[in-house]
């Protein structure tokens, strides 16, 4: 993290999703995005400082804790830490959300399995930001209210409602189209996706590293950077 004589502190491994931090050059290259993402989408996206920083060797504060960071802020940072920096920051935007029913025997193998993967990530330590629903609709009402996950996980929905639920889908995406997704397929419990359009991580039951590439895609589409070129 940062302190006063602008030494730089490496996150721990035990926070693989890198939650609650940022180096100084993702700080920039988040605000540059969150700008974009924020005419369009309906939930809006920040950054906060989680700590006071003053300018190394003063008594001078140029971060305030509690209160946003913009470009401004940003750049005149940038005069007096070097790019790796990290911080302690907060954004809304953070935090799994699994979308997996177990009201139905044959969901309940895989969304088990989908928990306690995701909750092994950091040692128990993100149970704060993982959230799991059983269906869209019950998301949609979530995520209009306070619930903002960055990553959407989608695991097995009942063949009974799966219309619905695809329609619910696409509201999810009129809300905040930038929640970034990746639904799970299983050889023994959903062999085809529901949405083959999005990415899609496939868990054979014979191959042993299956959960093991499912944990390296998801911190990898967590901690991916905000490319403004992509909106």
């Amino acid at each position: 993290m940062a302190d006063n004589n602008g030494n730089e502190q490496k996150p721990t491994i035990e926070n693989p999703l890198r939650v609650g931090i940022c180096t100084l050059d993702e700080l920039e290259e988040k605000i540059k995005a969150f700008r974009v993402m924020n005419q369009s989408a309906l939930k809006k996206r920040f950054i906060l400082s989680r700590e006071e920083v003053f300018i190394p060797g003063t008594g001078d504060k140029i971060l305030q804790k509690g209160l946003e960071i913009d470009i401004s802020r940003a750049k005149l940072m940038r005069r007096h830490f070097p790019g790796h920096q990290v911080f302690k920051t907060f954004q809304p935007d953070e935090g799994i959300v699994i979308i997996s029913d177990m009201n139905e025997m044959e969901g309940i193998p895989l969304t088990m399995d989908m928990v306690t993967q995701v909750m092994n990530l950091g040692k128990g330590a993100y149970e704060g930001f993982i959230d799991r629903v059983d269906n869209f609709g019950d998301f949609l009402n979530l995520l209009k209210k306070a619930l903002f996950p960055k990553l959407m996980l989608i695991g097995y929905l009942s063949p009974k409602t799966l219309e619905s639920e695809q329609l619910n889908f696409v509201r999810i995406r009129r809300v905040d189209h930038y929640i970034r997704t990746i639904e799970i397929t299983h050889s023994k419990y959903k062999p085809r996706p529901y949405f083959p359009r999005l990415k899609n991580i496939h868990i054979d039951t014979s191959d042993p590293k299956s959960w093991s590439r499912f944990v390296v895609e998801v911190v990898r589409e967590y901690t991916k950077s905000y490319f403004v070129e992509e909106f």
